[in-house]
């Protein structure tokens, strides 16, 4: 019993002279995370997208003699703003429901990698990523405080997006991940490798394809036309005809250059240069029909009556076949 109480003793003893010692015993701090979006703008042509949003840090069941000034040491890796004292609005201890809160606002611009192949049917994914500066997995990890009530929903439609009508959200989600360095950022105190407790806020947005292909349509609609018309022009008015192919052809190829010029440099074929490329080839199918028909025409009866033939069956095969070209193209992204 004397053995049992002097083993007692010491432990308080050592609790006493050495509290950091047992606290870190305890295990990491479990740190809640939220972010409530206000603002979003969007910026294809540079592959980023400036938010603004409150974002809030709470530690539950906190040792009241223990600093959690630490939790607040934090940093949004992928954005171009250093987080400052400037940006925090609120710190305190709860001493009553014993927890350590505090929250802020804060405004940058993040880069995302965009992914236009099927524009504009294209999602693209933000992420807004959180870490701590000064911290470790071994000191603190993120948890994903969603169940509040004043996060984000995609019911509130509280997010205001700075693009007219162009996108809309699709997808909210928090997600926790433990990101490993893979360095020691040549500090020969650090062992092996670091590993951090991160946290993404990520936000799925689309466009709004029919509004777009609306305003697309209209111009690719008149190149198509003056295509079209050539199959109601007498073969003897080739130049007539080649002037309208050409005019359409001309038309077009202005039209997507302004249209590339909203979109990143890249090196694939987007579904919006498919649907140009279908123009392209039935206004190119216009031209050489045009001119093999004059051709025909200048011929033998038998190949005059050829020549209207191909006219007539034009006619009906142009349209008819476009729009099978345009809605297989359609069905293949969604």
């Amino acid at each position: 019993m004397t053995q049992r109480y002097i083993q007692l003793v010491l432990l308080f003893l050592l609790f006493s002279f050495f509290p950091s010692h047992f606290l870190k015993a305890q295990g990491p701090t479990k740190c809640k995370v939220g972010i409530y979006i206000k603002t979003i703008k969007i910026n294809s042509t540079e592959e980023s997208f400036e938010a603004a949003f409150y974002f809030w840090l709470r530690v539950d069941s906190i040792d009241i003699k223990r600093d959690y000034t630490f939790v607040r040491d934090i940093e949004f890796i992928n954005s171009s703003e250093k987080i400052s004292d400037e940006n925090f609005i609120e710190e305190r201890i709860d001493s009553v429901n014993n927890y350590y809160f505090v929250n802020g606002t804060f405004k940058s611009s993040f880069p995302y990698k965009a992914d236009f192949t099927k524009f504009p049917y294209d999602d693209q994914v933000f992420n807004i990523a959180i870490e701590n500066t000064t911290d470790n997995i071994d000191n603190i990890i993120y948890i994903a405080d969603n169940n509040n009530r004043f996060i984000n929903k995609l019911s509130d439609k509280n997010i205001d997006i700075l693009n007219g009508d162009q996108y809309y959200i699709s997808k909210l989600d928090f997600q926790t991940s433990v990101h490993p360095y893979q360095t020691n950022f040549g500090d020969p105190e650090i062992k092996g490798f670091d590993e951090y407790s991160r946290l993404n806020f990520s936000i799925d947005m689309k466009h709004n394809a029919l509004e777009v292909l609306q305003k697309i349509a209209l111009p690719l609609l008149v190149a198509l036309i003056l295509a079209y018309l050539v199959f109601y022009i007498p073969d003897e008015e080739i130049g007539t005809a080649s002037g309208l192919t050409v005019t359409g052809l001309l038309a077009a190829i202005a039209f997507q250059w302004t249209i590339n010029d909203s979109l990143p440099k890249v090196a694939y074929i987007t579904l919006i240069d498919k649907m140009f490329y279908l123009v392209y080839f039935f206004i190119f199918y216009a031209m050489t029909q045009t001119v093999f028909t004059y051709n025909l025409s200048k011929g033998n009866a038998k190949q005059k009556i050829l020549s209207e033939k191909l006219e007539w069956h034009s006619r009906y095969l142009f349209p008819i076949m476009f729009l099978i070209g345009f809605c297989y193209l359609i069905k293949s992204v969604q």
